[in-house]
């Protein structure tokens, strides 16, 4: 469009005026802004990395063509992301940078042509490796200890996290040699302990990890160590921040320093010669990625020598010789039909959103939970929209964003209850909580359900062949109103209930009779206490003779207890009252081993692995005879695992046991050790 007089008006990169494209510059500052700290503070991206990169690069494209819109703060001058009020703030040397995103072959292309432009070719290698989708952070040692770790936060100053990082088991507190250096990580949860860690808290009514980066940076980032000590962090060191004592040369050279210092680093770690064998090994991870233990987004591409690095420099932003080769998303787009509203057993109104299926990564995609009204507020989304929907972690469905709304007279707004669907009690929300939930904890019946169903589950009494649909034919016979009442049951009882005969009714009896004898640990689990999962069970249970026991300790003498804590200790406060005739029930009827672990614990310091089928016994009796005598199990095989036990058909971490030379026991030798450390016991 031309100005009056035939003069031109300045236009930006998509050909608009300069006063549309100032204010579009400054719309585009704000939403990333807002973004960069739902990425880095609240750990709760709204959107893929995909489409912030498409935001990104509208910026940057108006920057380029109105210099005089970029400022030294632009999104596109820095990290995202601020040091949190809660933390105490980390200045640091060097900052941390973040990485420019390719999504295409193309762009991984253009990124080769510019280091070789700028150093000629055949001067360098790359490295390659697996990009975590965790939390990074700087940790400090001096002299060889672990003095300081602190958060990404804006590149420049971080939140200090060091008693967290402290506690995570495969950091080494004290390197090999007194050696000064400043190293960067990334903090991750393994998927198999992340869907452990989500089960455990949808039993104890608490919300759902999205995917397992929000899980390790909310673990991460607790204010009670306590809290994050409990959650099954790892790490991976990725980098240096000054280089100080380190040797290295290169980044190859600077994994395999990390590893001599006792330092846990990517086992998936490349060098390529060229381009080819990035692709190639860009090609391998993307086809092997589902069957890893640990989310990854892409790859990494690093120029390999550090002195090529520092021709090469950084941005204020990105370094210039490295690049993330991403992933697409798992996404897909359907619409919103309908919205149910669950209750769960500690009281708290879930709404879960039901689509129109759809497939994503093979998999048929029909609902996804909405988690509470905040986050249908701020999705601003109706039944009847089209929405992009994600398997966020590949594994939980999650609604991202309102892609089409649906047309004026179709589309209808999301009315929350203000009543519990299943009791109809008026629903309270705490402040600054936000849940809803509904307060008739005896008397609404999904709440008894699901702490009946909590109650006989695996993890607690595992009553064995008595699942939910059970409890909710007795409940609605009026066979049982609490977990106790389930031990009154007699066979005669259940005949008259639907397709039940003799022999099922036995099995039933059977399976509810067997769960008598049971450790302490579970007994207390099975109470469902909200914030008390299996580990925190065992600790407490440690500090127990019965059950009752519980209703004794005064809060202060809870909070003593090895990983429990102020807010743990509460919460016990708070629920037993409730619990308070229940336990004393369970006692009477309830036979607890003699003793939940071996004197002597013959295994105690050993950390083991179980892979394959064992034929004499379940895996989770062989966990429970490795737990008596002192042991730990772990889900996956390093360098601090003590044995792997071997059944028939072992999977990989059979392999990696070998290569990592670690002891190798059949089920014949598990079975020999275990007697022979019993009768010595």
């Amino acid at each position: 469009m031309g100005a009056k007089g035939g003069s031109k008006v300045p236009k930006n990169a998509s050909g608009q005026p300069l006063k549309h494209a100032k204010k579009r510059h400054q719309e585009l500052v704000k939403i990333i802004r807002h973004h960069d700290r739902l990425y880095y503070e609240k750990s709760q991206p709204e959107i893929s990395d995909k489409e912030y990169d498409r935001l990104m690069r509208e910026l940057e494209a108006i920057e380029r063509q109105h210099p005089e819109l970029k400022s030294p703060d632009s999104p596109s001058q820095r990290p995202g992301g601020r040091a949190s009020e809660d933390f105490k703030k980390v200045k640091r040397a060097v900052a941390m940078l973040s990485l420019q995103n390719a999504f295409q072959e193309r762009e991984l292309d253009e990124f080769d042509h510019r280091i070789e432009k700028a150093l000629g070719p055949g001067r360098w290698t790359y490295f390659v490796e697996h990009k975590l989708d965790g939390l990074a952070v700087e940790i400090v040692y001096q002299t060889g200890e672990l003095v300081l770790a602190s958060t990404r936060g804006d590149g420049e100053t971080g939140e200090d996290v060091t008693e967290n990082v402290r506690s995570i088991r495969s950091l080494p507190a004290k390197l090999k040699d007194p050696l000064d250096i400043e190293v960067r990580a990334e903090v991750f949860i393994e998927k198999s302990e992340f869907l452990k860690l989500n089960r455990s808290r949808e039993k104890e009514g608490l919300p759902l990890f999205a995917n397992p980066r929000n899980a390790a940076a909310g673990s991460l980032r607790q204010l009670d160590p306590k809290i994050t000590a409990g959650r099954p962090l790892k790490v991976y060191l990725y980098g240096m921040g000054r280089k100080l004592s380190c040797p290295a040369k290169s980044q190859s050279e600077l994994m395999d320093f990390f590893k001599s210092q006792g330092l846990p680093v990517n086992p998936h770690g490349r060098l390529c010669r060229n381009l080819s064998e990035v692709k190639a090994e860009y090609d391998a991870a993307k086809n092997t990625r589902e069957s890893l233990d640990i989310e990854i987004d892409g790859l990494v591409v690093k120029v390999n020598e550090f002195r090529l690095q520092e021709e090469l420099e950084t941005t204020s932003k990105y370094p210039r010789w490295a690049i993330a080769y991403k992933f697409e998303s798992l996404i897909g787009e359907t619409q919103l039909r309908s919205v149910d509203f669950q209750v769960g057993r500690t009281g708290v109104i879930t709404p879960v959103a039901q689509l129109e299926p759809v497939s994503i990564g093979g998999v048929n995609v029909k609902s996804a939970s909405l988690h509470n009204q905040d986050e249908v507020e701020r999705l601003q989304i109706q039944i009847g929209d089209r929405v992009e929907v994600t398997r966020a972690g590949d594994v939980i469905p999650k609604v991202l964003q309102v892609v089409k709304k649906a047309p004026r007279l179709k589309r209808k707004a999301i009315q929350f209850p203000e009543k519990c669907p299943a009791c109809h009690s008026p629903l309270e929300r705490d402040s600054g909580m936000a849940a809803w939930r509904c307060p008739n904890l005896s008397g609404c019946p999904k709440q008894i359900e699901g702490r009946i169903v909590h109650f006989i589950s695996k993890d607690a009494l595992n009553m064995d062949g008595l699942g939910p649909q059970w409890i909710a034919v007795f409940l609605s016979h009026s066979l049982i109103e609490t977990p106790a009442d389930l031990f009154s049951l007699r066979e005669d009882d259940l005949l008259p209930l639907d397709r039940v005969g003799q022999k099922l009714a036995q099995n039933l009896i059977a399976a509810i009779q067997d769960s008598k004898k049971t450790s302490l640990s579970r007994a207390v689990y099975a109470l469902g206490i909200p914030l008390v999962g299996e580990t925190m069970a065992k600790k407490i249970a440690a500090r127990l003779t019965r059950l009752s026991d519980l209703l004794e300790l005064s809060e202060e003498e809870l909070e003593e207890i090895p990983t429990v804590g102020k807010l743990v200790a509460k919460s016990i406060v708070r629920s037993r009252d409730r619990l308070k005739s229940e336990i004393r029930k369970l006692d009477k009827i309830l036979e607890y081993e003699s003793t939940a672990r071996s004197t002597k614990l013959p295994w105690k310091s050993k950390s083991f692995v179980l892979t394959g089928s064992l034929d004499q016994m379940s895996r989770e009796l062989a966990k429970q005879k490795i737990e008596f005598l002192g042991g730990q199990v772990s889900s996956s095989v390093s360098k601090n695992t003590s044995i792997v036990v071997v059944g028939t058909d072992p999977g990989s971490k059979y392999e990696k046991a070998k290569k990592l030379n670690r002891v190798i026991w059949t089920e014949t030798d598990f079975l020999r050790e275990i007697k022979k450390s019993e009768e010595a016991d």
